[in-house]
C-alpha cells in the first residue's frame, strides 16, 4: 500500500474513534439530560403539591384571622363587662326603659280606657312573679282593635 493510502486510512480511523468518542458524549449528555427532565417533572409535581397546601392553609389562616377579634374588639367587649361600665350606663338605661314603659302605659290607658291593661293585668302579674318579660301582641284584625279604633276616634 502507498503511504497515502495508509495516512487516509490512518486519519478516517481517527476521525471514526473520534465521532464515536463524541457519540459517546453526547449519548451519556443525553441520558443525563433525561434523568434531569424526569427529576424537574417530579419537583414540579411536588412543588404542586406544597403550593396547593399553602394556598389552604393561607385560607385556613385568613379565616382564622377574621374570627380573632382585635385588640380594640377585645378592649371594647372587656369594657363592657367591666362593673364599671355596668356602673356608668345600667342606671341611665333602667331609667330610659321605665319612662318608656310609663310613656307607653299613659298612652293604652288615654286611648283604650285601660281596658287592655285590665284584660292583660293578671297574665302581666304571673310573667312578672316569673321574672319573665310580658310581651303584649297586638293582632290588627281582632275585633277590639276595631273597638279601640272608635274609641280614640270618640277622644280624638
Amino acid at each position: 500500500m502507498s503511504k497515502a493510502l495508509a495516512d487516509a486510512i490512518h486519519l478516517k480511523d481517527e476521525n471514526f474513534e473520534s465521532l464515536k468518542r463524541q457519540n459517546g458524549e453526547n449519548m451519556r449528555l443525553k441520558k443525563q439530560l433525561e434523568a434531569t427532565k424526569e427529576q424537574l417533572e417530579t419537583t414540579i409535581l411536588e412543588v404542586s403539591k406544597v403550593k396547593g397546601e399553602l394556598d389552604s392553609a393561607l385560607v385556613e389562616v385568613s379565616g382564622l384571622k377574621i374570627s380573632i377579634p382585635t385588640e380594640k374588639d377585645a378592649a371594647v367587649q372587656e369594657f363592657i363587662g367591666s362593673q364599671a361600665f355596668h356602673d356608668a350606663f345600667r342606671p341611665h338605661c333602667i331609667r330610659a326603659a321605665n319612662f318608656e314603659k310609663r310613656k307607653w302605659m299613659a298612652v293604652l290607658d288615654r286611648y283604650d280606657n285601660g281596658s287592655i291593661i285590665r284584660k292583660y293585668r293578671d297574665e302581666m302579674d304571673e310573667y312578672r312573679q316569673k321574672g319573665e318579660v310580658f310581651v303584649l301582641a297586638v293582632d290588627p284584625n281582632s275585633d277590639d282593635d276595631f273597638d279601640n279604633e272608635a274609641s280614640i276616634s270618640e277622644q280624638s
